[in-house]
């Protein structure tokens, strides 16, 4: 076999060349190798609660709430996020087995959601809205599940209300105002009051609205935390070209000349006294005449701003904003796609509508639920039963294609891919409250045509036209045409 080869501490030589100083990891790394053409990057790794202090999150607020009052691109993604998550309201429908014992559920919730807030200006689904954007713009939102007065009430507490005491010491547990036990259990939140003193929530009765990135983390993030460096510098770009235009835009013309003065008899020249030839010219031709010296021009300035590179370089910093949000060519300019381009588009940002949906229902319309229908249960306001048996009815899904995805829709159903109940979901609608709509419909439709003497296909299927047959019989070709038997009854055509 053949000998291992020992590595020995040898001096440089002829042989052997000088080791290079290196920074530490560049040799195997050169992505964590220090470079003098690379910015240094700040920070630690450490747990979240240690790297994101509570000063970071405040600023943070401090600028994206600067940015959503003067940047409409900030303001548009905010819109879109309530608009498509929450839009009229995320309402709820009682799963109880007896129906009349699940409508009276429904009937007493929508009763107390007109007033659900504790200062008694927002509904249940005004503070949906609320919450959800102040989550999106602040990171997280607060709703306190209290009594007052004797009744289940809501308050909204911001994100900036919540966080450690004020000149007080940080109790054991506590990061950026939300308490942790020994074994990392959430115990609660503290709350700042208007006068700074502290006021502590269990956390049974605190809704955090908020999207967990991290496991070591207390606290959410802005969504758009990671775009401020260039929503300020879209703003100072613009503020600046904006300002070049309207220079632009004052100074009309331009006079050339070599000297730096105007001398007197070109001055009476320029002021039409100078000379009565020029007068005469003047008031033959129309308008203005102006005499220039030899080696002098007056031109019109021309502004080439804002130029197109400048428009294109514009877009690519708003399409860097969006990024981790929505798509740009959602919410910036729709009409740089098309064909599959605007269902992939769509069908990304469908997704993050749906998982705010997920994050709103779950962080607060079931703690909500489960809140008010308890207490008015307990007081027998409502009958007992399975009262905590509840889903949410979103608003209509996102869609660039309704008639075709309503065909699929339909032919699901009837193979049974695809349950009633789902179908009526996706369009933000209850199936059994709008079966009990249909079944009124059809129950007055039939009465009617019955005390009119009419067949019933004449008020809800009119198309057929079989009044010109005279004893209502489909023709030869409107059988052909809709499919109908002929032995069918004239009152129960073929659907």
């Amino acid at each position: 076999m053949p000998k291992k080869s020992v590595a020995k501490n040898l001096k440089p030589g002829a042989d052997q060349k000088p080791l290079k100083p290196q920074a530490a990891g560049s040799q195997t790394w050169g992505s964590v190798g220090f470079s003098s053409n690379r910015a240094t990057i700040y920070g630690q790794a450490a747990d979240f609660s240690v790297d994101y202090q509570p000063s970071d999150r405040l600023e943070m607020i401090k600028r994206i709430r600067y940015g959503e009052r003067n940047f409409g691109l900030v303001r548009q993604v905010f819109n879109d996020y309530v608009l498509y998550c929450v839009g009229d309201g995320i309402t709820p429908q009682s799963g109880a087995a007896e129906a009349d014992v699940g409508a009276a559920y429904e009937a007493w919730f929508k009763a107390w959601a007109a007033e659900a807030s504790i200062c008694g200006r927002f509904s249940f689904y005004d503070i949906q809205r609320i919450a959800l954007r102040a989550a999106l713009r602040d990171g997280d939102c607060f709703v306190a599940l209290v009594i007052d007065e004797g009744r289940p009430r809501l308050q909204v507490i911001e994100a900036h209300r919540v966080g450690n005491p004020i000149g007080k010491p940080v109790p054991a547990g506590m990061s950026d105002g939300v308490q942790f036990d020994s074994k990392g259990r959430l115990v609660g939140y503290n709350v700042i009051q208007g006068d700074n003193s502290s006021r502590f929530f269990d956390a049974a009765s605190v809704c955090h609205i908020a999207e967990m990135d991290w496991a070591s983390g207390s606290r959410g993030l802005p969504i758009l935390q990671h775009s401020w460096s260039d929503i300020q510098t879209e703003d100072e770009l613009l503020r600046l070209e904006m300002l070049a235009v309207r220079n632009d835009a004052d100074v009309t013309r331009v006079l050339h000349r070599n000297g730096g003065f105007i001398p007197q008899d070109m001055k009476a020249e320029l002021e039409g006294s100078g000379s009565a030839n020029l007068e005469s010219v003047a008031s033959r031709m129309g308008g203005k005449l102006l005499a220039l010296e030899p080696g002098e021009s007056l031109t019109s300035l021309a502004s080439n701003r804002p130029s197109p590179v400048f428009a294109g370089f514009l877009k690519s910093v708003q399409a860097d904003i969006l990024r981790g949000t929505l798509p740009y060519e959602f919410v910036g300019d729709p009409s740089a796609i098309s064909g599959s381009g605007v269902r992939l588009i769509t069908a990304k940002a469908d997704r993050v509508f749906s998982r705010w949906q997920s994050v709103t229902i779950d962080k607060l319309c079931q703690k909500v639920w489960g809140f008010v229908m308890g207490w008015a249960v307990s007081q027998g306001e409502v009958p007992e039963g399975d009262w905590a048996n509840v889903s949410w009815t979103t608003p209509k899904r996102l869609t660039v294609d309704a008639g075709r995805e309503a065909a699929n829709d339909r032919a699901d159903v009837e193979l049974g891919l695809l349950s009633m109940s789902e179908l009526y979901a996706q369009r933000g609608l209850d199936m059994r409250s709008e079966m009990v709509k249909r079944a009124k419909d059809f129950k007055f439709i039939f009465e009617l045509a019955k005390a009119e003497g009419i067949p019933t296909w004449t008020l809800y299927k009119p198309g057929f036209n079989w009044l010109q047959e005279g004893e209502g019989k489909p023709t030869a070709a409107e059988v052909a045409m809709q499919g109908i038997d002929p032995a069918q009854p004239t009152d129960q055509p073929a659907a």
